[in-house]
């Protein structure tokens, strides 16, 4: 079983936001990190603010994780560097441009949604298993969303590809459990990444409503992704398979969004 140092680590979309948290998180902790990004200036960018930052090793990779031999390519480059992976977390995604009624849902935006979340999900997966299956070690954190419990209206595209990186979650989990191989996903909720902050000043979300809305009343750090899938890579974490932890601060179980949860009901005379 490999210790932090041993470790190398996958991190796809890890050239910002929630992966950018998540690739930082595992360098400090001594681990070699691969950030992976569609934009190779980026991911390049990514790697060396990190490296200097935490005196970890990383290295880029450009791929288009929707793409399997432009997966298989960056796989290629990373794993004579740094060696076989031994954790891979699928982060990459998009956000839904495209709100509104079914009707009016263009089949090449929800087949790009599905693409890359969906598909750069199995091809990731499908690159690093057997070589998790050899050592009997592998740990795989698929990034889904609170909306795959709480979906949202006119969002379709959306909704639907995070629900499906559960379904991956839990079939691959099974199918790799004698292996060594543990299979889980993190739901994160509202999270104050770089993208969700300059959404709220050009106007497109009100973060404040946001925070009101999450029971804990604030937006979760990327920093507090990070540190569960920290735990999920690590080998205490080895009786954890299939699973999907919602970091949310509460929002997906929050019956009524509108109830005052500062103060209690006044009773009834």
């Amino acid at each position: 079983m490999p210790s932090s140092l041993d470790k190398v680590v996958v991190v796809t979309g890890a050239a910002t936001g929630i992966g950018h948290a998540i690739a930082k998180r595992f360098a400090a902790d001594g681990c070699r990190v691969a950030i992976v990004d569609l934009d190779e200036e980026r991911a390049r960018a990514a790697a060396a603010s990190i490296a200097e930052e935490t005196g970890g090793k990383t290295m880029a990779a450009a791929a288009d994780v929707a793409e399997f031999e432009s997966c298989r390519a960056a796989h290629d480059r990373i794993v004579p560097e740094f060696g076989p992976v031994s954790v891979l977390v699928n982060n990459a995604g998009i956000m839904s441009q495209r709100l509104g009624r079914i009707e009016a849902l263009p089949p090449e935006h929800f087949d790009q949604l599905l693409a890359i979340h969906v598909r750069g999900a199995v091809n990731w997966a499908r690159l690093v298993t057997s070589a998790m299956r050899e050592a009997q070690f592998g740990r795989i954190i698929n990034i889904s969303s609170g909306n795959a419990k709480l979906a949202v209206p006119y969002r379709l595209a959306y909704v639907t590809a995070k629900k499906a990186i559960l379904g991956i979650t839990e079939a691959l989990a099974l199918e790799t459990a004698r292996d060594g191989i543990t299979v889980n996903a993190i739901l994160p909720g509202y999270i104050a990444t770089q993208t969700l902050l300059d959404r709220a000043d050009a106007g497109i979300l009100d973060k404040d409503s946001f925070a009101e809305r999450t029971p804990v009343g604030r937006l979760g750090r990327p920093d507090e992704i990070a540190r569960v899938a920290a735990f999920l890579a690590h080998a205490d974490s080895g009786f954890i398979t299939g699973a999907s932890l919602v970091v949310d601060g509460g929002i997906t179980i929050r019956g009524d969004p509108n109830e005052d949860l500062s103060h209690p009901p006044s009773p009834k005379s």
